[in-house]
């Protein structure tokens, strides 16, 4: 179906567990390695925010090497999220997974809950993206064991669960996990509170309720228009697209398909 064409992107764009910061976790005395480290993940910060990823990635690296020479935890869960991140934004879902997979498996460090969930999390899309739903459902399931009570990522665990539930053309359960993720996500997070409303987009399409489609997505747009992201704006106007093709509205249809590809052009993307 060709809702379907969208869900690499509901994948790649996830972002609760993007460009987390080691600037977040305040300490009394930190040392110099340590400043160093937070100063190296805060310049991969901006370079992933630039689209400049293999830098973001050697950043990243170099970061986690002073982490874990000072055994650091915190720091070392950051770096390794977000190293599998960008990983996965290079196509290197392999590593990726590796890069996870080191944090889900380590028995000698203890990593805090929210920090196993977001990994958890991260590995389900990637399973998804890979086409094994048994796989992704196994481990979203395991995220929300680690996401216990005030878990801020309960709203990201959920729009993983719809974005499986909208590869199995579920649209019935897309629709109940990105609702429930919205209420999560509202006042939240803005960025995942748009992932909500473009996964519930997808479901209202799937069921012929073209108009509700358009509303959520015309609300998503605006979000992502305000937060200045060229991907997702694009995915928004796409999605609007099929919208109105499956209207029988082609010339709207075209117009949508025409703003995204400028957006597309002038983004790299």
């Amino acid at each position: 179906m060709e809702v379907r064409l969208t869900i690499r992107s509901f994948i790649a764009m996830l972002c609760g567990l993007l460009l987390l910061s080691a600037c977040g976790h305040v300490e009394e005395l930190r040392s110099a390695r340590q400043e160093q480290a937070t100063d190296l993940n805060q310049r991969a910060q901006r370079a992933f925010q630039r689209g400049e990823y293999q830098v973001a990635a050697r950043l990243y690296e170099s970061a986690l090497q002073l982490d874990v020479a000072i055994e650091n935890v915190n720091g070392i869960a950051i770096n390794v999220l977000n190293l599998a991140r960008v990983n996965q934004m290079l196509g290197k879902t392999e590593l990726a997974e590796r890069y996870l997979d080191s944090l889900l498996d380590d028995k000698a460090l203890h990593y805090a809950s929210t920090q196993l969930a977001a990994a958890a999390t991260q590995k389900s899309l990637l399973r998804l993206q890979q086409n094994d739903e048994s796989g992704a459902t196994k481990w979203v399931e395991r995220a929300a064991v680690y996401c216990v009570s005030d878990c801020p990522l309960s709203g990201v665990i959920d729009n993983a669960r719809a974005s499986i539930a909208l590869r199995a053309n579920d649209a019935d359960k897309t629709l109940h996990w990105s609702e429930r993720a919205a209420s999560e996500n509202r006042n939240a997070s803005p960025l995942e509170y748009a992932n909500s409303l473009r996964l519930s987009a997808s479901a209202k399409l799937m069921k012929n309720e073209h108009d509700a489609a358009l509303k959520l997505l015309e609300e998503s747009l605006g979000i992502d228009k305000s937060l200045g992201l060229p991907e997702k704006i694009r995915q928004d106007l796409l999605l609007s697209a099929q919208v109105y093709e499956k209207m029988g509205q082609a010339e709207r249809a075209a117009e949508y398909h025409d703003r995204a590809a400028r957006i597309a052009a002038a983004s790299g993307s």
